[in-house]
Order: structure tokens, then sequence, then C-alpha cells
């Protein structure tokens, strides 16, 4: 298995249907005031203290989380349910917002469409896709069942596949990794 990031694939990590970060963020939006024994502990052992630290850090860099007497964390900025995407220094991650922009495209439209139709509906200009990308997206949702593709190459959402609001991820090991669902829901292996 390649970690490139020193991170287990997201179907490895997750508990519940939620990748460890999520799990943090609910954590501390219930808490809202908490230090970081205090924090760890409420996980109750599921989430290693030091990646629990490491995403408080994060939370902190980026302006979520005051930290008072080099110990007590204030949750400042609440941004919702979501937990917020961070790098180590604070700042978004921006990796898989096309991602995002095409699955959140294919559920809004409710019809079918072209390679080119998606990538103009989903591409912005801070996160550009190309039609590379677009067209490699849509073939393997369709291989996992996801999409239908008609004779003239419109590709079109199965309604009951629709299962969320996180897009479906292609993992590098040859698979395809659902968030709403937490599960596996297409490997080449099994293909």
């Amino acid at each position: 298995m390649s970690r490139v990031s020193g991170r287990k694939p997201v179907h490895l990590q997750m508990e519940g249907g939620k990748e460890p970060r999520q799990i943090m963020w609910e954590k501390i939006r219930v808490l809202r005031q908490f230090t970081l024994p205090q924090l760890v502990g409420e996980l109750s052992g599921a989430i290693h203290r030091t990646s629990t630290r490491a995403y408080v850090n994060a939370l902190t860099a980026g302006g979520f989380l005051s930290l008072e007497d080099n110990k007590v964390y204030t949750l400042i900025k609440d941004q919702g349910v979501e937990a917020p995407r961070l790098k180590k220094d604070g700042t978004p991650v921006t990796t898989g917002y096309g991602t995002e922009n095409m699955w959140r495209t294919l559920r809004q439209l409710g019809r079918a469409v072209t390679v080119q139709e998606l990538v103009a509906f989903a591409s912005t200009e801070a996160n550009p896709i190309t039609e590379i990308t677009a067209h490699d997206y849509l073939k393997k949702l369709t291989r996992a069942g996801y999409l239908t593709r008609d004779r003239s190459g419109r590709y079109a959402l199965i309604p009951s596949k629709n299962t969320g609001p996180r897009p479906p991820m292609i993992q590098r090991c040859a698979q395809i990794f659902d968030p709403n669902l937490g599960e596996v829901v297409w490997s080449k292996v099994n293909a």
C-alpha cells in the first residue's frame, strides 16, 4: 500500500462512516472549550493523541480555535457540521474540490451531461477542471454503477446512487470508496 502522505487510505481510517477529523470536529463543537487531554479522553481512544494534537494545532493556526494560557482551547469560528479540511499550517486543503464540484453538479442538475458540460458547470476560477479529469471521473463512476452513459456520450446519475453530499472517492488502490455509505463500492480486484 502506497502512502505518500503517511496517512492510511480513507476506507481504512473511517470509523462508522466518519473520518477521524470529522469525529474530532464534532466533539470540539459540543465541548466549545477544552484542554487537549480532555478532548483525547472524550474521543475514548478511537483516535491517537498525536493525531488529535495535530488537528487541534491546525485548527488553531487556521483561526478556528484560540489557545489561552497554553492549555485551554476555545472554539471561536464554527463553520458548521463539516470538519474544516486544513493543512498543518492551518491553510485550507484544496485537493478534491474539483471532484466535490463535479459530484455536486451531477446531483443538482438531475439530467444527463456531456464531459464538456460538466467541465463548464463544475469548474471555478480557483478550481478549474480539465476535460481529461472530468472524463476519467465520469468513466469511473459509470464503472462503479453510479452513472449511465447513453449513445451520444451523455452521463446521468442514477437516482438510487445519489448517496449524499460527499463525492465517491477514486482511490489509488484501484477502488471507489463512498464516504456517504462508509464503504468501498467498487474495486478492480472484484470487477
